[in-house]
């Protein structure tokens, strides 16, 4: 048969009703009386007792420094809902208490809607990857600059990490451009598309994303053989846009033609016909087929010029589109 733990009961109850009252505008010496109460409460062994005094607490606009500091630093069952809306600590206490809270409480803290420049910085700082990693996904605040300068300066290895910070809609330019090669190929399409990075960094990234050891392999190859390539990159999820657009721009135009017939799932020599621009809806029709973005089709629109305007792309074999 089951005891019922009545004094834990009485100190719940309890708990709350002093919470309650210290939420209440009250006189002076009636409220310090309280506060000494809470303190009591604050120490229990019981962690449900605390608990109910800490969610209570949590409206409170004035509480005494150092009940709000223990309640701060308990564990996380009981500081969680405390941290994640009080409004009694100002930004010098925030900032004194941050390195001494335990890893749960940051990430419960990270979440906040309403974190000073200054706050951001010092989670960047002490916290590890989950703090780190709320922060960067807290969409509800405009990430500092300082404080994603100082992620890139931990976490720039981290391509998950990376990642999270690429897919917000804030970042600076210069932000961008530090993390841009420490991102997924998918991210980075994201990034050079929102961002509109220029071409200098752009061709960075692909230097980064080795370039150079495709380019060896396919500035000799025939045109199935630079089609086989950029089927395989398809496969491997390998094949972007940046990629594109950067062999083709050094010459190898059957690499274009290769990788829109494969995202469009159009034949190789319907591609080059398009390419010539004689019918410029045509030309539309493809980029909203193969999923070219409304920043990247300018650049593709450029190349068809440079090879396919006036007509001198030599016709060859057509390879079949796998």
């Amino acid at each position: 048969m089951m005891l019922i733990d009545t004094v834990k009961l009485e100190k719940m109850a309890l708990a709350k009703r002093v919470g309650q009252f210290l939420v209440a505008e009250q006189v002076k010496e009636e409220r310090v009386t309280v506060e000494n109460v809470a303190r009591v409460l604050a120490q229990d062994v019981s962690a449900q007792v605390r608990e109910v005094l800490a969610y209570e607490l949590r409206k409170c606009t004035v509480l005494a420094p150092d009940l709000a500091e223990k309640i701060a630093r308990d564990v996380e069952t009981v500081s969680g809902a405390f941290l994640s809306e009080t409004h009694v600590f100002s930004e010098k206490e925030w900032l004194r208490l941050i390195p001494g809270l335990k890893e749960p409480s940051l990430v419960t803290l990270a979440r906040r809607t309403d974190l000073s420049d200054a706050i951001q910085v010092q989670l960047a700082t002490v916290g590890q990857e989950p703090t780190v990693t709320s922060l960067v996904r807290n969409d509800s605040l405009e990430l500092a600059e300082k404080a994603c300068d100082k992620i890139v300066d931990r976490f720039s290895d981290n391509r998950r990490m990376m990642d999270h910070l690429g897919g917000r809609a804030d970042l600076p330019l210069r932000v961008v451009e530090r993390i841009i090669s420490s991102v997924s190929d998918h991210c980075r399409e994201m990034l050079v598309e929102h961002y509109a990075v220029d071409s200098g960094v752009a061709s960075k990234v692909t230097e980064d994303s080795k370039i150079e050891v495709l380019w060896a392999q396919i500035k000799t190859a025939g045109p199935s053989q630079i089609h086989a390539f950029a089927t395989d990159l398809r496969n491997d999820r390998r094949l972007n846009y940046l990629l594109v657009i950067e062999i083709a721009g050094r010459g190898c135009y059957q690499f274009m033609e290769s990788a829109l017939a494969l995202e469009a799932g159009l034949p190789v020599g319907r591609i080059r016909e398009i390419l010539t621009l004689d019918d410029p809806a045509a030309f539309v029709r493809l980029m909203q087929m193969a999923n070219v973005s409304k920043t990247m089709a300018p650049r593709f629109l450029q190349l068809a010029k440079r090879y396919y305007g006036n007509k001198s792309v030599p016709l060859t074999p057509e390879p079949a589109v796998a």
